[in-house]
């Protein structure tokens, strides 16, 4: 398999300028590339430039981002001993702000790494495997290319929380991260679409998580995903991210459920 730049068309000049090229093929819902993957490449910008281990995530999409080139650009806000926090911003070939992440990353040395409290609750027990998944469809008279990229397939799910499978593009040691940013968000369309009927249009502007392990990505990640709450028209989400039985990352994100 691939590494995560060869999927994404990344590279770096001596300058440490990131750039990326974007294909179609990740587009999600609203003819944008998805948001999830703009984080993923926020984080590993991030974490080539700290050289640290990355502990969270917080990604506005300002606006929507059309296939093409990508520039990236990073700001060191803070390089303590323990903490780095780096925010990174992404622009379209026509110079426009589409994403900005704040990423927060730590020094692995200077933590206690005997500590260890893993989360015993795993996914649910009653969700279907992988190759049983109901793959998503593409809607009559819409084409969201994400689905024949990542093939999402839906797992199980209960009341307002519905848990979805998302392939992994790539292989390469260290990027759980990456892969958890887009599972997670990837996630979120289901459980608020249900609610919605099609009532409204339900794009999501925003993604933070906080990552909770750091075991390689195998070939499929688990994100489970709760609707909490919808209040005058903006809904809220609580998003858990599973590789295998090791809880990756949670989060939350917002949702706006715009008039139709």
């Amino acid at each position: 398999m691939p590494e995560f730049l060869d999927v994404f068309g990344g590279r770096s000049d001596q300058d440490t300028r990131w750039s990326f090229d974007l294909d179609k093929r990740f587009n999600g819902a609203f003819g944008g590339i998805n948001g999830g993957v703009l984080s993923a490449i926020s984080v590993y910008v991030a974490r080539q430039e700290a050289g640290r281990r990355a502990s969270s995530i917080d990604s506005r999409y300002l606006r929507g981002f059309r296939p093409g080139a990508a520039r990236v650009e990073t700001n060191i806000l803070n390089a303590g001993r323990t903490l780095t926090v780096i925010g990174v911003d992404i622009f379209d070939s026509e110079d426009r702000l589409c994403t900005h992440s704040t990423i927060t990353l730590v020094e692995q040395s200077a933590l206690a790494e005997e500590l260890q409290q893993p989360n015993h609750a795993g996914p649910s027990q009653d969700l279907r495997a992988w190759e049983d998944g109901k793959r998503w469809r593409q809607p009559d008279g819409h084409d969201i290319p994400l689905i024949e990229t990542f093939e999402p397939r839906a797992l199980g799910g209960r009341d307002q929380e519905t848990t979805t499978a998302t392939k992994v593009l790539w292989h390469e040691a260290g990027t759980a991260a990456e892969a958890a940013c887009i599972a997670a968000d990837i996630s979120v369309g289901p459980p608020v679409a249900r609610a919605v009927r099609g009532r409204a249009s339900t794009p999501n502007p925003d993604l933070s998580l906080r990552f909770c392990g750091s075991s390689d990505p195998g070939t499929h990640l688990i994100a489970s995903c709760e609707l909490q709450a919808i209040a005058s028209g903006l809904a809220s989400t609580r998003i858990s991210v599973w590789n295998g039985g090791e809880l990756l990352a949670v989060g939350v994100s917002t949702t706006t459920c715009l008039r139709i």
